[in-house]
């Protein structure tokens, strides 16, 4: 198909739709409201903390739990209950086999892509950074150990790219496609229509 003899107003029109079109892709985040924090709460033992991710390479959106694609993601702990800042702090990342959840009672090590050594926070915010080249369901266990030793652990679950990312990807690809292939049409047959005026 050439576009040459197109309209200005159609090319620029069919442009701004495929520079448009990924982002409803990638556009799934929750911040949608100053709710985030209380959708992203989870507990560690009597503690509450929050959890809000970025992905600083491609939205200035915040998720929680579910990320429309691969990539770096920087994930912020915020230890809500001030004594968990005076306790260390260890962070680890799983990749969970297919249709299954793993939990601290697993043998987690077979699973690992990243760990993060105990230390405390002090300012009260865990921040750990992950490459995530492959799409699947992952968790991060966030654990604190008391000053008696007892270890409290949560799961944090969450998914990165999968069939949402695809099929909206290919509807918003096939909705630009038929849109050009329309326009096209209608540019051609306004030019038939005019040269059989002049005839």
């Amino acid at each position: 198909m050439s576009f040459t003899g197109w309209p200005p107003r159609i090319l620029m029109a069919c442009a701004l739709l495929a520079f448009l079109a990924p982002a409803p892709a990638g556009a799934i985040s929750m911040d949608k409201s100053s709710t985030i924090r209380d959708q992203c709460e989870i507990s560690i033992g009597p503690d509450l903390i929050g959890v809000v991710a970025y992905m600083p390479d491609r939205s200035r959106d915040r998720f929680c739990g579910d990320f429309p694609s691969t990539g770096r993601i920087i994930l912020t702990i915020d230890l809500i209950a001030e004594r968990l800042r005076e306790l260390p702090i260890d962070v680890r990342i799983v990749k969970e086999p297919a249709g299954r959840s793993l939990t601290e009672e697993d043998d987690l090590a077979p699973f690992t892509i990243a760990t993060f050594s105990p230390r405390r926070y002090p300012g009260g915010a865990v921040t750990v950074e992950h490459d995530f080249t492959e799409t699947g369901d992952y968790a991060m266990f966030i654990t604190a150990t008391e000053a008696s030793g007892t270890r409290r652990t949560t799961r944090f679950g969450f998914s990165v790219g999968g069939p949402l990312q695809f099929y909206a990807t290919a509807f918003l690809a096939g909705v630009f496609l038929a849109g050009a292939v329309f326009a096209y049409w209608r540019h051609s047959n306004g030019e038939v229509k005019g040269a059989r005026r002049r005839i």
